[in-house]
């Protein structure tokens, strides 16, 4: 049995982390088991789940399902998160995103990227609909939290409004962590292209392509999947109806998805807490800053539950 410290210290190398294989493997020795479960338009999902309420030694509070970002967007990437709460009462979802890694689909089809952003909230309600049916079996407590990372965090907001709008005296959302989120997904498609060579060329002698290259690819995006994107509703009016409380982590300098329309989410939430904590990671906060972030996502889940 690895220690609990181990664990965490291993779940937190980014090197690690890139082997979806060894993930799912430590996670198992700690009592994860794979499951699947279908989306209202028929895709399989593969997900990771972890029942503690036969060895915790308080009532489960809930159950937290982690919706991942779009790439890596795999279960075992939000690993990270099981070893920083594995001494809290709540059961664990780690799910992968629809066409990632062990769940249906076709990740770099043109059909798919056109469409990126419609339909991936309908993962995170099968998610919901998978938990509210084994917790009814099994007695235990409803209450549910949706941490969405990137755009998992805009799909989170979208099922949610979903719920809320339907039977919102039977919604058994209590929170949301949005996490480096975004409000449309043409907020950041041109800043992440930039980024991403700014990342790919630094320090290198082809560091003078870095613009030119992130030019032409931006430009290609352009012409190719803009205007589908643009189709795609944002969530500004969506967040300012939901009455679950929503805690928003973002980094001032992340130059993927930038702070200010986050920042307008949260003036138009109902119910909002924030950390918009000094640094330029994107999405990766809960890596660089661990101490601070599970102090905050604890002190949340702590008023939510």
């Amino acid at each position: 049995m690895i220690h609990t410290s181990e664990l965490a210290t291993l779940l937190s190398n980014t090197t690690v982390l890139k082997d979806p294989k060894k993930i799912q493997a430590l996670l198992t020795t700690c009592g994860f088991k794979k499951i699947t479960f279908r989306t209202q338009d028929n895709v399989k999902i593969s997900a990771l789940f972890l029942d503690q309420s036969k060895q915790s030694k308080q009532p489960i509070k809930g159950t937290i399902i982690f919706a991942a970002g779009f790439y890596p967007g795999t279960k075992e990437g939000m690993a990270t998160f099981y070893g920083i709460l594995q001494d809290q009462p709540y059961n664990f979802l780690f799910f992968d995103a629809r066409c990632h890694n062990e769940s249906e689909g076709s990740l770099w089809s043109f059909n798919y990227l056109k469409a990126y952003g419609k339909f991936e909230y309908f993962d995170i309600l099968a998610a919901i609909r998978f938990i509210e049916q084994y917790n009814q079996q099994h007695n235990i407590n409803q209450s549910i939290i949706l941490h969405g990372l990137c755009s998992g965090a805009f799909h989170a907001v979208k099922a949610t409004s979903t719920l809320e709008s339907r039977t919102p005296e039977l919604c058994n959302i209590k929170g949301i962590i949005f996490d480096s989120g975004w409000n449309c997904l043409t907020d950041v498609v041109t800043p992440l292209i930039y980024a991403e060579s700014e990342k790919v060329f630094a320090n290198s002698y082809f560091s003078i392509l870095k613009k030119p290259l992130a030019y032409i690819i931006d430009t290609v995006y352009a012409w190719t999947l803009k205007s589908y994107h643009q189709q795609l509703d944002s969530i500004q009016d969506t967040i300012a109806t939901l009455d679950c409380p929503i805690l928003f982590i973002h980094s001032t300098h992340d130059n993927y998805a930038p702070i200010q329309p986050v920042q307008n989410l949260a003036e138009k939430s109902k119910c909002p807490s924030t950390w918009w904590n000094n640094s330029q990671s994107h999405a990766t906060c809960h890596l660089k800053n661990q101490a601070d972030y599970t102090a905050t996502m604890k002190m949340f889940l702590e008023k939510v539950t």
